[in-house]
C-alpha cells in the first residue's frame, strides 16, 4: 500500500496558484496480454513524466500476482496546473524477478500508454485507452484522477472475521480483504489489500493504516465496501462477501457505533444469507501533522555543512579539478552549494551556519585533519549565509592542500554534537547535515556506526556527490532498501541519509531548482518521523520575532555585520579589508608557508 507525492517543493511557502491543485491518480488495467506459460501474468505499472531531458520515473505500483485485469491500490499525488501541458506515460510489465522489481531488463514489457494530465482531468470519471506494444493494442489502462481535499488525518484499522464461508474443497479459505471507495458515477476504486491468511475462516489481519484523502477522499459519509475474497494461486480468486458503511459509521471519533457487519454474496441466488461476519476490532482516527505545521510552530532548523577537500578532487589549478575556480563557469561544489544550501537556510532562524572541511593539510603543520572549520575559527566556526559559505570555501581552499582520505566519521561526530540537543514540546530543534563531497568514504564501518547511533536524533543528512565517482558505498548509506546496521547488529532507527549524484542530476534535470528538489525530497519526512516516534506535536503557529542578526549573535540592533573576505582576479584570490575597516571574521592568513602544490594531487 503507497501514496506517492510527486510534489517535492524546492523553495519555502511557495505561493500558492490560482490554476492549479493536487490530484491523485488510481489505476486499473484490463485485457492484459498473458506472457506466463504456467500462470497469469504478474503485472506492475511504471509512471513517467516528460522533464527536459526525456522521460523522468516518478514511481510505480505494487505487483499484483496472477491477474491480467488488475485494479492497483497504488495511487500518485501531483499538482495538476491548468495552463501547462504535462505529458505522461504509464508503462506496464510483467514481473518475472520479483527480487528486482526496478530492474526493467529482468522484466517483460506488457504496454504503454501516453496521455497529458489534461486529458485525464478532461475525460470526466476516468480516461480509459489501449496500451500499446511494437505499435499494436495491448489491452486497456484506466486512469481517474481526484483533487486531493485539505483533510489532515490518518485512519488506523484492526480487522477480523469469523465465521467464513469455507471454499476450499480440501480445506479452509485463504482470505484476505480489500476496501473500495465509492466514486460520482457509482463505481468503486480499491484503496487497500490486505495479505493472505492461509487456512482459517477466523481470520485476524495485520494492523494497517490509511490517510482519510485515499480513504474517502476527506468525506467522512463516502460509502466503503469491504470484500473478503478467497485467494487462489492461480489467480481465480473467489468472493466470500461484502458489505458497506461509511468511514464515520465505524470510527468511534466521529460517532460511530459499528463494530461488525454481516457479509454477503450477491451471487448467491434467492434469500441473502450471511457468509461470515466482519469485525472492526479497532478504528480510530489520529491527525497528520506536517513538515509546514512544525516550522510555523517555531521548530528550529539549523544547517551545518562538511565540504570534501581531499586530493581526488584534483590540483586546484587545474581546469580538470572539481575545486577549480573558473571565472566564467562556477565549479560544481559552488553549484551545490549554492541551489542546495539557498533552499535550506532560509529555514535556519539566525543564518549562521556551522561550515566544516575534511580531508585536507592544514599549517602550519600540515597535518591531515578530518573536520575542521572552514574560516579557521574553532571556538565559532559559523559563517553567515550561504554567501559566508561560499567565502570560507575560496578562503580554505588557497589556505590548505587537499590530501586525503575521505573519512566521514570526524565531521559526523561533531555534528551529533549539535544534534544532541534536548527536544521538547516546549523546545523543538533540527539539524540538517549537508556533505558534498567526490569519492568513496574510507572508513565505512565507523561512518555507519555514526549514522546508526544518528539516527535516534534530531538530524538529516544529505550527502551530494559532485564528479563521476562510483559512489557505491553513498548509496549503501542512503538505505532506501536496506536498512543500515552498526558492528553489533543494531539497526538504526529510521531513515535520516539522502544521498544525490550531483551531477547525473544535473544532466537529467537541468536548473538548479530540480537538483534542489531531487536532494532535499526525504527531510520533510524525517523530520516528521523523529517527532512522532518521541511523540512531539507541532505547537501552534507563532509570529516569528523580526530580528537582524550579526556575526554569532542574533537581534542585537546596531552591530554591524562584520564584512567577509571578497574574491577577486581570474582565479577567485581573496581579497582582505584594510585595517580601518572592520576586522574580518577570518585570520589573516593562516601561520606557515603558503601550500606549496606540487603538479599533481597530493596524499593517498
Amino acid at each position: 500500500l503507497q501514496v506517492i507525492d510527486i510534489n517535492c517543493m524546492a523553495q519555502p511557502f511557495p505561493p500558492p496558484s490560482d490554476t492549479s491543485s493536487k490530484v491523485e491518480l488510481s489505476i486499473s488495467c484490463s485485457n492484459l496480454k498473458n506472457l506466463d506459460y504456467f500462470s497469469k501474468s504478474d503485472p506492475v505499472v511504471f509512471v513517467y513524466t516528460r522533464g527536459q531531458a526525456g522521460w523522468v520515473k516518478l514511481g510505480r505500483t505494487e505487483v499484483i500476482d496472477n491477474n491480467l485485469n488488475p485494479k492497483f491500490s497504488t495511487t500518485f499525488r501531483l499538482e495538476y496546473r491548468f495552463e501547462e501541458i504535462q505529458n505522461f506515460q504509464f508503462a506496464v510489465y510483467d514481473v518475472d524477478d520479483k527480487h528486482h522489481v526496478e530492474d526493467l531488463s529482468k522484466q517483460q514489457l506488457l504496454g504503454t500508454m501516453e496521455c497529458t494530465l489534461a486529458e485525464v482531468m478532461a475525460a470526466g470519471e476516468h480516461l480509459t485507452k489501449s496500451l500499446r506494444l511494437q505499435g499494436n493494442p495491448a489491452g486497456k489502462i484506466t486512469i481517474q484522477a481526484e483533487e486531493v481535499q485539505d483533510s489532515k488525518f490518518i485512519v488506523h484499522f484492526e480487522l477480523s472475521a469469523t465465521k467464513l464461508e469455507k471454499k476450499d474443497f480440501f480445506g479452509k479459505s485463504d482470505p484476505y480483504i480489500e476496501i473500495a471507495k465509492a466514486q460520482e458515477g457509482g463505481a468503486f476504486t480499491v484503496v487497500y489489500r490486505s495479505q493472505h491468511i492461509m487456512k482459517t475462516l477466523s481470520p485476524r489481519w495485520p494492523a494497517f493504516q490509511l490517510e482519510i484523502q485515499k480513504l474517502c477522499s476527506g468525506d467522512w459519509e463516502r460509502t466503503l465496501q469491504f470484500s473478503v475474497w478467497d485467494w487462489n494461486k492461480s489467480g481465480n480468486n473467489e468472493l466470500i462477501g461484502i458489505c458497506s458503511a461509511s468511514p464515520k459509521d465505524i470510527c468511534p471519533e466521529r460517532g460511530g457505533q459499528i463494530f461488525n457487519l454481516d457479509l454477503t454474496n450477491p451471487s448467491h441466488k434467492g434469500k441473502k444469507k450471511s457468509t461470515g461476519v466482519l469485525v472492526f476490532t479497532s478504528v480510530r482516527a489520529t491527525p497528520v501533522y506536517s513538515f509546514v505545521d512544525y516550522i510555523r510552530g517555531g521548530c528550529q532548523i539549523s544547517l551545518i555543512t562538511a565540504v570534501d577537500f581531499t586530493a581526488s578532487n584534483g590540483h586546484p589549478s587545474q581546469p580538470s579539478s572539481l575545486h577549480y575556480t573558473s571565472p566564467y563557469q562556477e565549479n560544481e561544489y559552488v553549484l551545490a552549494i549554492r541551489s542546495v544550501a539557498s533552499v535550506l537556510a532560509p529555514y535556519d532562524s539566525d543564518q549562521m551556519i556551522p561550515a566544516f572541511g575534511f580531508g585536507a593539510q592544514l599549517p602550519p603543520d600540515w597535518e591531515v585533519s578530518h573536520c575542521f572549520p572552514l574560516n579557521f575559527n574553532y571556538q565559532n566556526p559559523e559563517v553567515s549565509g550561504v554567501q559566508g559559505i561560499l567565502d570560507a570555501y575560496q578562503y580554505t581552499l588557497h589556505n590548505v592542500k587537499l590530501h586525503g582520505p575521505t573519512n566521514f566519521s570526524s565531521f559526523l561526530d561533531r555534528t551529533m554534537q549539535y544534534a544532541s540537543v534536548q527536544n521538547t514540546q516546549q523546545s523543538q530543534s533540527y539539524c540538517i547535515l549537508l556533505v558534498i563531497t567526490d569519492g568513496e568514504i574510507t572508513d565505512m564501518a565507523n561512518t555507519v556506526d555514526r549514522i546508526v547511533a544518528a539516527s535516534k536524533l534530531p538530524l538529516s543528512i544529505v550527502i551530494v556527490g559532485v564528479g563521476g565517482a562510483d559512489f557505491k558505498n553513498m548509496k549503501i548509506l542512503d538505505a532506501d532498501d536496506t536498512p543500515l546496521k552498526n558492528r553489533q547488529g543494531q539497526a538504526m532507527a529510521r531513515d535520516i541519509v539522502q544521498f544525490v549524484p550531483f551531477r547525473e542530476i544535473m544532466r537529467k534535470a537541468g536548473p538548479a531548482a530540480s537538483v534542489s528538489r531531487e536532494t532535499l525530497a526525504e527531510i520533510p519526512g524525517q523530520l516528521i518521523a523523529f517527532m512522532k516516534a518521541n511523540n512531539i506535536k507541532p505547537n501552534p503557529p507563532i509570529l516569528r520575532r523580526q530580528e537582524s542578526t550579526v556575526y554569532g549573535q542574533p537581534g542585537t540592533v546596531g552591530i554591524q555585520q562584520a564584512p567577509a573576505p571578497t574574491l577577486s582576479g581570474p582565479q577567485g584570490s581573496v581579497h582582505f579589508p584594510s585595517e580601518n575597516q572592520s576586522p574580518s571574521p577570518y585570520p589573516s592568513r593562516p601561520q606557515g608557508p603558503p601550500p606549496p602544490y606540487p603538479s599533481g594531487p597530493q596524499g593517498p
